[in-house]
Formats: structure tokens, sequence, C-alpha cells
């Protein structure tokens, strides 16, 4: 292979993926969405950074004839490095914060489940007024008994679990290990003469900067890509005993979060069964996620039963998942097809500098490998059912709906190293270049992203943790995503309660100032919001005029109702 060959096949699509990213920004605008906003804010920078470390790369690049050598120490090896770094990356980086409604949940929901509980009481006036509190992504009620998220528990079940061991924020490094280890198994069952694949393996995921932010969060996503790697793993070993554990793994990729994230990637793996005609296996995987699927379904429904407190209520919209979808579907917000050619965009700007290069060698295996395919088919059916439920994803990292499939890419891009024969002698050192580039250039330059995104949310947090007020009252619209700043532990047993300032009515209003001696309500002013507002960029100082009126107002008419007020600025 050429130098002009090899500078082809490496730099020539993340170039146009480059390209694709800054023509996207210019035409949107980075205040479209925040995929959008992402999209201009950093992921076309990081492409391009991408492209100039690429190229620099290739610069006198020595052949290396000695294949890279690696045992199953060395997978334990690196995931014990990357949980390190996210367990101090949460705290230095995160600021130890969770940001986004996703995380909160996760929290909120481990919290109640280390009570021993499956939900957390509502008491007097919350019952009726639990939406001052931010209900968003808890399950609709008409007057709520007792809350809890939406979401599936088995996320917050597993942080619950760590926290009773020693810190919850430990759930996520130590999936990053389990996928690292489950990852190199999985490369030396699809190829087991070869251990050189593992070693491809496994660096590919050591340089990808959304498994390591990712792990550092709160998310459930980390936990998808591990255990969809376990259960491949498991699954390529053909016997019963691994079919059983497969299943049980199965059980709790699907219970983690969402329920069709774990489906979507497994379904076109076992649609080998049928095409191999092992039918024995696949009547024992239909009936296994048959059994899964009708108890997943079960749950929401269960849980809307205790936190409803009429039980002759009828179930609102978003219990149930057929009406969840529905309001998915139609919330969209017209820039679909923008939003999911940024989310991919995104992804590979937070993936390994190679995995892009390597792709289109593995997919052009595909056509002929079976599991190839099969891995393949999981992205793109994944790809396709996020098109049109929800091209949005919100906060995040990378392209998190494409996160537990991140083992898929990396499996397709090592069929892709296999295809390279005699080249293979270049790309080893590319592979080792590229791998120290991205550790020492773009890994710091993500996690610098990472801070300047969430600092200012966790400094807000914690002016607001200082106060000594009964209350503190956060206004929805003073700020980008400003509500999030609204998160109570499930007891209400700390102060100050933080409060949706649209959602305090008169009626609310009477009941907390009521109390003797009258409680002091802090209003958020525009101290804490001033640095949320120059990372989202807009007019200061009409938000700050609009914030103080609004405050005004509000505090006025808490003040007639008997409550003392206070700003914090």
């Amino acid at each position: 292979m050429t130098r002009n060959e090899l500078l082809g096949l490496t730099v020539q699509r993340p170039a146009i993926f480059a390209i694709m990213a800054f023509a996207i920004a210019a035409l949107q605008g980075a205040d479209a969405n925040l995929t959008l906003f992402f999209l201009h804010r950093q992921d076309r920078w990081l492409l391009l950074a991408g492209v100039l470390l690429l190229a620099l790369c290739l610069w006198r690049l020595p052949a290396r004839s000695r294949p890279l050598a690696g045992n199953w120490r060395l997978a334990c090896g690196a995931g014990a490095l990357m949980a390190v770094m996210a367990f101090a990356g949460h705290y230095l980086i995160l600021s130890g914060y969770d940001m986004s409604r996703d995380e909160q949940m996760a929290t909120f929901d481990a919290q109640v489940f280390a009570h021993g509980s499956l939900v957390a009481p509502l008491t007097g006036v919350w019952r009726d007024h639990s939406e001052a509190l931010n209900t968003m992504f808890m399950y609709p009620t008409g007057r709520t008994a007792a809350w809890i998220s939406a979401y599936l528990p088995l996320n917050a079940a597993l942080r619950s679990l760590f926290g009773l061991i020693g810190d919850a924020a430990l759930t996520g490094p130590a999936m990053l290990l389990l996928g690292a280890v489950a990852l190199w198994g999985c490369a030396r069952r699809i190829w087991p003469a070869d251990r050189e694949a593992a070693v491809v393996a496994l660096l590919l995921y050591l340089g990808s900067g959304q498994v390591l932010v990712n792990g550092m969060t709160a998310y459930a996503m980390p936990a998808h890509l591990a255990l969809n790697l376990c259960w491949l793993w498991l699954f390529l070993r053909r016997t019963a005993w691994t079919d059983m554990a497969a299943l049980a793994v199965g059980f709790i990729a699907v219970g983690l979060h969402q329920p069709i994230m774990h489906p979507m990637f497994a379904a076109p793996i076992l649609f080998l069964l049928v095409l191999e005609r092992d039918w024995r296996r696949a009547a024992l995987y239909f009936l296994g996620y048959a059994a899964i699927g009708a108890f997943w379904a079960w749950w929401p429904n269960a849980m809307w039963s205790l936190v409803e407190a009429d039980a002759l209520a009828p179930k609102g919209g978003g219990v149930d998942y057929i009406s969840r979808l529905v309001l998915t579907i139609t919330q969209g917000d017209g820039l679909r097809l923008a939003n999911m050619v940024a989310n991919i965009l995104r992804f590979f700007a937070w993936q390994h500098l190679l995995l892009l290069p390597l792709l289109p060698l593995g997919i052009a295996i595909t056509r002929k490998d079976r599991l190839a395919g099969a891995l393949a088919a999981g992205i793109l059916l994944t790809v396709a059912v996020m098109l049109v439920i929800l091209p949005y994803q919100g906060h995040g990292f990378g392209y998190r709906y494409l996160h537990g499939l991140i083992g898929n890419f990396i499996l397709i891009a090592v069929y892709g190293w296999m295809a390279l024969g005699e080249a293979q002698a270049r790309w080893r050192s590319l592979l080792l270049r590229t791998t120290a580039a991205g550790l020492a250039i773009i890994l710091p330059l993500q996690a610098w992203m990472a801070h300047s995104f969430y600092a200012p949310f966790a400094r807000a947090s914690e002016r607001i943790a200082a106060s000594t007020a009964d209350y503190a009252v956060v206004g929805e619209t003073d700020a980008p995503f400003v509500v999030d700043l609204v998160i109570n532990p499930p007891r209400l047993d700390q102060r100050p309660i933080r409060l949706v300032r649209g959602g305090i009515d008169g009626e609310l209003a009477w009941a907390l100032c009521a109390a003797q001696p009258a409680p002091l309500v802090a209003f958020v002013g525009n101290g804490p919001l001033r640095p949320i507002r120059a990372y989202y960029g807009g007019d200061p100082d009409a938000e700050s005029r609009k914030t103080d009126r609004a405050n005004q107002a509000a505090a006025a008419r808490l003040r007639q109702s008997g409550c003392r007020t206070t700003i914090i600025e």
C-alpha cells in the first residue's frame, strides 16, 4: 500500500465528515437546538482536529512487521485504567454533578432503592403540587401519592448497589472495565487464531472519548455497552449454560433504561439462528425474550399504581409504552434529518481516530460474513428506529443512542483490519500513533469541552445548596436548561427544597407561607445564571431584565402570603 493510498483510506472520509459538520453548522446555525449547538461548539472542531492528527500521524510512517500481542491481563489493565480515569473524571471534569435529567433520575431512583422502596412517598401539599418540584421524566399522575422516574429501574439499581458498597459514581467505571474484558472475549471468540485482533479492538475501545466520558456520568449507556458485549460473548460460546446466562444478561439490559435499546442490538444476531436452522436455540431465545418483554411491559403499569393517589383515576399519556411512543414521535422539532446527521457526526467525533477509516473495509466484509452483517444490521436498525422515534438526543457525549453498539462498530472495524493483509505492517504503526495522539490531544480537548459544559450548572447548584433558605425558586425560562437545577432528594429531607417558579400557584404559596416562623424563599438571580447563559450565548442583558421582573413579581405574591424572600446572587 503506497503512502497516497494510505492517505486516501485514512484521511478522506474523516475530512468529508469534517466538511459536512462545518457546512451543517453554517446552514443551520448554533441556536436551532442542542444537537446543532453541540455540532457548532464541539463536534466540528473535534472532527477537524482528528483530520489534522491523522495526517500528522502518517508523516514518515514506518512499517511494523511484528504483530501486536497481548492477553486477558492487557484487557483487564486497559479496562482498569479507563475505570480509574472515569472515576476521577466524574469529580475533576464533571464536578461530581448530574447535569441532565437522565442522570438525575438515575441518582434519584438509586436513592429510593437504597432505602428498600420502589417509590418515595409524597405527602401534604405536594400531592397536588408535585409539578413545582420538577416532575420531568417522572410518572405522570393526577394526584401524586409517591414519585419515581418513568425509566426502567436496573441502571438505578446498579447505582444503588455501588452506593451501598462505596460510591454510586463507581458504576460507570465498573462498566468500562467489564466492557473492556467482554470486548476482548468477543474478539478472541471471533478470531481465535489471531490474538492481534483482540488487541486492535481493545485499542479502539481505549481511544473512544465517548466510552470514557460517558463512563464518568450516571447515564445507563455504559451499562448498555458492557452488557451487550457480555451478551455477545456468551452467545458466541454456543453452550446451554451460556445461552441461559445470555438471557439473564438480556433481562438486565432490557430493564436498564429504555426497553428497545438492547433488543435492537440482539435481534439481528438472533436472526442468525434462523439462518443456521438452529431451532433449539432459536426457540430458547424466543421464549426467553417473550418473557423478558412481558415483564418489562408490565412494569410501568405496576409502578403507576404505586404513585397515583386515586386508584380510580384513568392513566394519562406517557404511562405505558404505546402512549409514550406516540408522544415522543409527535413532539419532534422539524429537524429530524439534520439532527440524525449531526448525531452521526457527533458519534464519530468522539471515537478513536482510526475507527472511521477502518469501518468501510469492515463493511465490505458484512456481505460475506453473517456475524459481521448482523453487527452492522443492529447499527442500521437502531439508526432507522431512532430517526423515526427520537432523532433529538438532548444532552450527552457522542451519540448516546448508539453507545450500546460501539462494540459493533469496533468489531466491524476489526473485520476491516483483518482484510488489510500485508498492509497491516503500516497500519500497526498508525494504530499506535493515533491511539497515543488521541489520548494525548483529543481526549484532553474532549475533557475540557465536558468540563465547560457541566461546570456552570454545577457551580449554580452549589450556590443554591449553600443557601440558608427553606425554599429556592428557579425560573424555568431564565437560562437554557436551567429547570434541571430543580432536583430534590426523594424524601425532600434537604433544604432548601428547590421549586420551579411557574409551578407556584396561589394555593401552594399560601400553604408554604402559612408555616411559623415565616419560611425564607430564595429566588435564583442572575449571578448563578450568567455562566450558563454565557455558555449558550444569547442576549445576557435582556435575559437578566426578564429574570429580575419575573422574580420580583413572584416574590411579591409570596410576601403577600406571609413568606420572607431573598435573592441568590
